[in-house]
């Protein structure tokens, strides 16, 4: 299957057996209609929920109400669950590839601020599959940006002066017992943490479509410098980078609904989790896949 280029004006894209694409916004997103993931999920399925995915960075589907199963199932679809060790005791009971993700708090929030998760180990996970089991009475909606519209965006000569570079993405993770963790893994006291980092290309051509995209993460905190260069030297254009990469009209902004399955692909997408919602409860169960510490 092969999508339209993301300038096409094709707001609905039928793809046969009931199935359907609906763009989300010019730039990144696309939705499918007419599927139960509840139901096994042949090759034809299966091809086209990657295709879709790694095309549009985003795919949603709506209404599932996915059960653990369903939702172990899909995420098998785009590669092998992982998860790291010291996060385990916070997976779903039976099921140890489902992380929960509670409301930690907007002091706490791990994912309020433009992010690829866990680029800081050795190989970064590639796609993540989350799903409600909970929602705020208003907000809590998750944003993306699409990495392929980022790269192409920038100068001829940007582009050569970053093929091959590599750069520092830093972490940590925690030491000593594993526990199940109060808020976040990310801010338990330095103490308690030692430092992970790991060197990765900044412009990566995507293994399934063969197009780069930016590889980037909060500049100063979890990429901070380029190989052969100071932090110092480095920084500037980091930031550069991110700021570009993340302008309003290569957004999609996604407003949870009960049932909702997101999709996102990290080789070619960064996200944002808006905490507008105080207190309230809000839990999503998150399945990330292909990644190695």
């Amino acid at each position: 299957m092969t999508l339209p280029a993301a300038t096409d004006s094709t707001a609905t894209m039928p793809e046969g057996d009931g199935v359907s694409l609906r763009r989300l916004t010019g730039s990144v997103g696309i939705e499918m209609s007419g599927v139960d993931l509840n139901a096994p999920i042949g090759d034809d399925l299966a091809n086209r929920l990657r295709d879709a995915l790694h095309n549009n960075s985003v795919l949603i589907v709506r209404g599932q109400f996915l059960t653990p199963e369903s939702h172990v199932r899909l995420a098998k679809v785009f590669g092998d669950p992982f998860m790291p060790s010291y996060y385990a005791a916070n997976s779903l009971a039976g099921f140890p590839e489902i992380a929960i993700v509670p409301n930690f708090g907007k002091a706490k929030a791990p994912a309020e601020g433009w992010h690829t998760d866990w680029s800081h180990l050795r190989v970064p996970p590639t796609v993540s599959v989350s799903i409600e089991q909970g929602l705020a009475p208003a907000g809590g909606d998750t944003m993306f940006s699409n990495q392929y519209v980022a790269y192409d965006r920038l100068s001829d000569g940007m582009k050569d002066f970053l093929v091959g570079r590599r750069v520092k993405f830093v972490g940590s993770r925690p030491v000593g017992e594993v526990r199940k963790m109060e808020g976040t893994s990310d801010h338990l006291p330095k103490q308690s943490r030692e430092e992970v980092a790991n060197w990765h290309l900044i412009a990566r051509p995507h293994p399934a479509t063969g197009r780069t995209a930016l590889y980037l993460n909060r500049p100063g905190e979890a990429m901070v410098q380029f190989e052969g260069m100071t932090p110092a030297e480095s920084l500037p254009i980091l930031r550069y980078l991110y700021d570009l990469s993340s302008n309003p009209d290569n957004v999609y902004r996604h407003s949870w609904q009960a049932g909702d399955v997101v999709c996102w692909d990290n080789q070619c997408a960064m996200h944002y989790g808006v905490h507008d919602y105080g207190d309230a409860e809000r839990t999503l169960h998150r399945i990330t896949v292909g990644g190695a510490t």
